[in-house]
C-alpha cells in the first residue's frame, strides 16, 4: 500500500493514548505501529487499515487526511467502507477518557464536585448543546 497514514499520531493523541498502548490494545508490534505514525510505511492489508480506522473510531479518510484525495476515495479504491464500523473488539480509547474524567471528580473535593454537577446541568439545558432530532 503507498498511502501513509499522515493524521494517525494526532488521531492517537486526540485519544489520550500513548503509543505503546495504541500498539498494544491494536495487537501490533511498538516498532510497527511507530512506523505508522512516522509515515514509513501503512497496514499491510485492507482488512488491518479498517480495524486501525475503527479502534480510534474515525474514517479511512481520518487517518490519512483529507487533502490528500477525494474523501473516501482510498477507501472506495481499496473496497472497504469508509465509515467507522462496530470494531470486534471493545474500543478502549472512550473507556481511558472516561476513566479520566472519574479519576478527577474522585479527587475534586464536595465544592469542586457541586461547581462541576452545576457547570454539565447547565450545558444539558443549553439549546446550543441539544442534538439535532431528525
Amino acid at each position: 500500500m503507498s498511502a501513509l497514514l499522515y493524521e494517525l499520531k494526532s488521531i492517537r493523541k486526540r485519544s489520550g493514548l500513548k503509543q505503546e498502548q495504541a500498539a498494544e490494545q491494536l495487537h501490533v508490534p511498538l516498532g510497527t505501529y511507530r512506523n505508522w505514525e512516522q509515515c514509513k510505511n501503512a497496514p499491510k492489508s485492507a482488512t488491518e487499515l479498517k480495524r486501525v480506522a475503527d479502534f480510534f473510531g474515525v474514517s479511512v479518510t481520518d487517518l490519512f487526511g483529507d487533502d490528500l484525495a477525494e474523501p473516501g476515495a482510498i477507501a472506495q479504491a481499496m473496497g472497504i467502507p469508509d465509515e467507522p464500523t462496530q470494531p470486534q473488539q471493545v474500543i478502549r480509547v472512550v473507556d481511558k477518557r472516561l476513566q479520566n474524567i472519574e479519576d478527577a471528580y474522585d479527587s475534586m473535593n464536595e465544592n469542586g464536585r457541586h461547581i462541576l454537577h452545576s457547570v454539565a446541568t447547565s450545558l444539558a439545558k443549553d439549546p446550543a448543546n441539544a442534538a439535532e432530532e431528525g
